[in-house]
Order: structure tokens, then sequence, then C-alpha cells
């Protein structure tokens, strides 16, 4: 049984060009780079949507970017 499923999508041909040419730059298949890239979009996704919903939550408790600035500075400072 097989552990995977297929999933077919189309790209224009010289984006398929360049989807190759990554995929042996970094001696994976397309399957392989596309899976990562893949992966490397949802993560960025979450990433993205948690930072959001933090700067909300900074924005209702009267917090700045430069607040937030300061605190990183004081601890890179200690560090």
């Amino acid at each position: 049984m097989r552990t995977t499923r297929v999933i077919a999508f189309s790209v224009p041909p010289e984006f398929e060009a360049r989807i190759q040419k990554h995929a042996r730059s970094e001696h994976r298949t397309i399957s392989e780079y596309i899976r990562e890239a893949v992966r490397h979009y949802m993560g960025l996704s979450r990433f993205e949507t948690a930072q959001r919903a933090m700067a909300r939550k900074a924005k209702q408790k009267g917090i700045k970017r430069a607040d937030v600035e300061d605190v990183i500075a004081q601890v890179r400072k200690r560090q």
C-alpha cells in the first residue's frame, strides 16, 4: 500500500524549467523539492498568522514597535 498520494497541478513551461533547475541544483527529485516548498510556505503562513495575532494583542495593550525593539536591544546587550 502506498504511503503517499499523487497530486497533479499545472504550471507554465518556463516555471517548470525553473523548478527542475532548482531541484537538480539541490540534488532532489521534483517531488522532494515541491514538498519542501509547500512545507516552507505552510510554516511561513503559520508564522505570519501568529505575528498578526501578536500585533493585534500588542496594539490592544498599547505596546508599540519601538517598545519591543527596546526590549530586544536590552536582552541582546546582556548576552
